[in-house]
């Protein structure tokens, strides 16, 4: 037996401090792991088109409006609303998303004025992102996002952090499994 090795019930040092290390090696490499799945929240993804379009004059009122992404979003915590300088919204029933595209039925009737698109949608890194598409229709004077009530707010937060909470758990879990079979295979080889 080794010199050192009764500090621990008979199990040598040498084993013990090779655990440690794989232990601290599978913690720094969870920490890496948690921020490079982390990192891609820097760039959220984006509207990259609408119908009508941003500014867009139209000759009659459409029957729906499209939001489409960069990606994926999340179906959960989608808001959208059509508003008119007055602040009434003009979508008619509920919104429908497809992968990374959004759709919402617009009501019947909608008058000659300008409009605004408000929508706020969960991105598919688990980030809400938002902002407002302007319109109008027919002479319609065009409408300032900024001079329109905006659609109701919904706190997206707790839901955006659960995917990165998710994946820390994950990775961690998974160092530490690691971690213990690399210290089980050391300790098995050097008693063969």
């Amino acid at each position: 037996m080794h010199k050192n090795a009764m500090q621990t019930g008979g199990m040598p040092a040498v084993p013990i401090l090779s655990a440690v290390r794989a232990t601290l090696a599978g913690m720094a490499l969870a920490v890496l792991a948690t921020l490079a799945l982390a990192s891609p929240a820097a760039a959220h993804d984006e509207l990259v088109g609408s119908t009508p379009g941003s500014g867009q004059k139209l000759d009659a009122a459409p029957t729906e409006v499209v939001l489409t992404y960069s990606a994926a979003i999340e179906t959960q915590g989608a808001i959208v609303a059509v508003l008119d300088a007055d602040g009434r919204d003009w979508t008619a029933g509920e919104h429908v998303i497809d992968t990374n595209t959004l759709t919402v039925l617009l009501a019947e009737g909608l008058p000659d004025a300008g409009y605004v698109v408000e929508w706020r949608v969960v991105s598919s890194d688990g980030h809400p992102i938002s902002g407002s598409v302007p319109f109008r229709i027919g002479d319609g004077a065009p409408v300032d996002p900024s001079d329109v009530v905006p659609a109701a707010d919904t706190d997206t937060s707790e839901a955006s952090a659960l995917p990165v909470v998710v994946a820390a758990v994950v990775v961690a879990a998974a160092a530490i499994v690691i971690g213990v079979l690399v210290v089980r295979r050391r300790t098995a080889q050097r008693r063969g």
